[in-house]
């Protein structure tokens, strides 16, 4: 569906059925940034991100990052979660 964007550097958003980090790693490798939702079920989720039974505050958000990978877990409303995904390379 996007082949004819591959080697644009152009950015994909996606929401958590399409988002993975094998599926941003391909992308990545044809020139790609990937943006989108993560759903809850993941496996590459750290549990820390996942609100589970500590309760945290409304816009509480917190960060991970990795080299070229970072992660937002975001609380828009009680006992709501968002999981954000940002998968992109540096260009120097």
């Amino acid at each position: 569906m996007v082949c004819h964007l591959y080697g644009t550097e152009r950015g994909l958003i996606t929401d958590n059925f399409f988002t993975s980090r094998e599926q941003a790693n391909l992308l990545l490798n044809k020139y790609m940034t990937v943006v989108g939702t993560l759903g809850k079920t993941k496996l590459e989720i750290p549990t820390l991100f996942l609100s589970g039974k500590q309760q945290r505050y409304v816009h509480f958000s917190i960060f991970g990052f990795a080299s070229d990978l970072t992660l937002v877990s975001y609380v828009p409303a009680r006992n709501k979660t968002v999981i954000l995904f940002h998968h992109s390379i540096m260009y120097t």
